[in-house]
């Protein structure tokens, strides 16, 4: 099975597989026996931490040999990972470091890679953009203290993904923030052309309606093939066309969202990606309690949608005593490795989300 051609092989990505071809590299074989020419490829193809990517690559590239050259073994259990691997796994990916320490520790791994949805919901005017611009910048200017100076850091400058549903996005806030943040990250260089090619570096999609989401969402596929640095895709919101658009027939919306969300926890999973997602609220009621029953604020899309992420948190609008800038309040609703109900606060400024201080709280 080592005659297998190396564009067949699931373990080589497209783009390495094109790169490695012109180096000679045809099948399994010449990829086993030629195992310098990986680690060159991720590093032709601007990969961050392309050495110990490479060692991954080749050891998944061995094991589908191994599991191919077994025709009774032909169902998923003869190269299934144990949990002592996929916790590996997991914590060699690390997580983006937000500049508010509250709302970082509050989100834990749902701001590390790994094939999740983060969904943060709440009522207009609460941070939910915010929060996603902040997500962004942090993800494109990672905090690393091997960094040395301006060069060291241009060459760490990640990329992101924004989907705007809602047109809620201001580049020139965006831009607030990347610049509030970078001298934070590089602490004692210039940031000079840094605030430019951070810019550059994310990359915006406006969609009008549900049909145009969720074709832009399907064609992301081939662009993060050839972007490998992007460490962050954002959908601001998924309830803003699917509220109205499908309010007819709820099947469909749900088979629809369904798919939506299966195709970004693929994305997380196979290229290193945060996801996340905005969402409106809802007003529930219950129906045992008849017309009088109490209402009660929930996510929007309905109870199908809310098994779909990962982790959900709340954000509102704290009332200030007068003079006062209001506090924003992060709830955590749903976790599948914290318990919920845990909150935190933060402050929206000019600069970003930041901590709040323990006197505003």
């Amino acid at each position: 099975m080592e005659t297998l051609d190396i564009r067949v092989l699931r373990s080589i990505p497209t783009p390495v597989a094109d790169v490695l071809i012109s180096r000679g590299c045809r099948n399994a074989a010449d990829v086993l026996n030629k195992q310098q020419c990986v680690p060159e490829a991720l590093q032709q193809l601007r990969v961050t931490d392309a050495k110990r990517k490479a060692d991954m690559m080749l050891g998944a590239c061995q094991r589908e040999v191994a599991h191919r050259s077994q025709p009774l073994c032909s169902d998923a259990w003869g190269s299934a990972d144990s949990a002592l691997d996929l916790l590996k796994q997991a914590q060699m990916q690390r997580p983006i470091m937000l500049p508010c320490e509250s709302l970082g520790a509050l989100l834990g791994n749902a701001l590390r890679p790994g094939g999740t949805l983060l969904e943060v919901c709440g009522l207009p005017g609460t941070g939910k953009t915010q929060f996603c611009m902040q997500l962004c910048a942090a993800a494109q200017i990672p905090r690393c203290p091997t960094f040395g100076g301006s060069n060291s850091l241009m060459d760490g400058l990640q990329e992101a993904v924004y989907i705007d549903a809602e047109g809620s996005f201001t580049p020139e806030r965006y831009a607030q923030i990347c610049r509030a943040l970078l001298p934070e990250q590089n602490a004692g260089g210039s940031n000079t052309g840094l605030l430019e090619t951070v810019l550059r570096r994310l990359h915006l999609c406006r969609t009008y309606d549900a049909a145009e989401m969720y074709a832009t969402i399907k064609h992301l596929d081939s662009f993060l093939k050839t972007h490998r640095r992007v460490r962050v895709i954002v959908l601001d919101s998924i309830a803003f066309c699917f509220r109205h658009e499908f309010a007819d027939n709820t099947v469909k919306r749900a088979r629809v969202l369904t798919e939506i969300a299966a195709t970004l926890r693929r994305y997380g999973s196979e290229y290193g990606i945060v996801v996340v997602l905005t969402n409106h609220m809802t007003t529930r009621f219950d129906k045992s309690s008849g017309d009088n029953g109490a209402g009660w604020l929930a996510p929007a899309l309905g109870e199908t949608w809310a098994h779909q992420p990962s982790t959900q948190v709340r954000f509102e609008r704290q009332n200030a005593a007068l003079g006062v800038v209001p506090l924003g309040r992060a709830t955590l609703i749903k976790s599948m490795e914290q318990a919920v109900g845990r909150s935190c606060f933060f402050n929206i400024n000019e600069m970003g989300i930041r901590d709040a201080n323990s006197r505003e709280v």
